[in-house]
């Protein structure tokens, strides 16, 4: 029995293969996308996951990632409406819509990103130059935002990716001014509040004079309507009593005499001297 030699023409031919077959096929995940290149030109491009086939050597398969990428800009130094400098660091979030454009346009990730900060700090740079640098951190920083994310996108088109946000993670004053600026905000809002109190002011007084108007206009009517009243109240008052009276006039003497008496009569120190022939005193005299 012979035994086996080996034969280095066999292990150079098994390697072949297995290069051959390592480089002839390649596999697509879920979250990829490939495209097949010969020499720089576009063979196809799949995008439906598994085991795929590929010409060895000749062609070259080019993965894209399908999830949304992201990119930090670095931080850039703008000039707002008010011509304060600010530091402003952003970041992009965007994914590959159209691997051919893609390929043809930027070719890489990489160069993909460094398109998109420049496209990104130029629409910062002419958007924060339109408003101040209290509006840029307060009220409008999303209309800002907004506006930039469309020159984003518009600017972007022709990359075969799609700009899906763009955001301000920071926007900080250069430690040089930063100072100066916080105090002359300071000083603004001081100012609004005082114009504010005095606005207030001026309301509370003018509400308060028209109440005051109002009350000296309702105490006024009352007043007269009380008096209306009274005098209608007095005047009907001596009517019934003259009516009454004048049914029986000795009668209304007897009650006039008797109320004269009674005033006169309360216990006093003051002494009274009557003639006995005095008509008030007709009602002690016996005729």
């Amino acid at each position: 029995m012979t035994a086996l030699r080996f034969n280095p023409l066999w292990a150079f031919g098994a390697f072949a293969a297995l290069v051959l077959l390592g480089n002839m096929f390649f596999t697509v995940s879920q979250t990829q996308q490939v495209m097949v290149v010969s020499l720089g030109q576009i063979v196809r491009e799949v995008d439906e996951p598994g085991l795929h086939i590929k010409v060895p050597f000749l062609h070259q398969a080019v993965v894209f990632d399908k999830r949304i990428l992201e990119t930090d800009s670095p931080a850039e130094e703008v000039q707002t409406l008010d011509k304060e400098r600010v530091m402003v660091d952003s970041f992009t979030r965007w994914r590959i819509t159209d691997t051919s454009q893609f390929f043809i346009s930027v070719r890489t990730v990489a160069t993909a990103q460094l398109r998109l900060d420049t496209i990104v700090n130029s629409a910062l740079r002419e958007e924060v130059a339109n408003v101040r640098l209290v509006e840029l951190v307060d009220d409008k920083r999303d209309d800002v935002m907004a506006k930039i994310l469309t020159r984003v996108k518009s600017a972007s088109r022709g990359m075969g990716i799609e700009v899906v946000d763009v955001r301000l993670k920071r926007a900080d004053l250069p430690e040089a001014n930063s100072e100066s600026v916080f105090r002359r905000m300071r000083a603004e809002r001081q100012k609004e509040a005082l114009e504010l109190r005095a606005e207030g002011q001026e309301e509370a007084v003018k509400i308060e004079a028209e109440a005051e108007k109002e009350r000296t206009i309702i105490l006024a009517e009352a007043t007269r309507e009380s008096q209306t009243l009274k005098g209608q109240g007095d005047g009907q008052s001596m009517r019934i009593t003259g009516q009454a009276f004048s049914r029986d006039p000795d009668f209304y003497k007897l009650t006039r005499s008797l109320e004269v008496y009674h005033a006169a009569l309360t216990p006093s120190s003051t002494l009274m001297v009557l003639d006995s022939s005095a008509e008030v005193l007709d009602k002690f005299v016996k005729p």
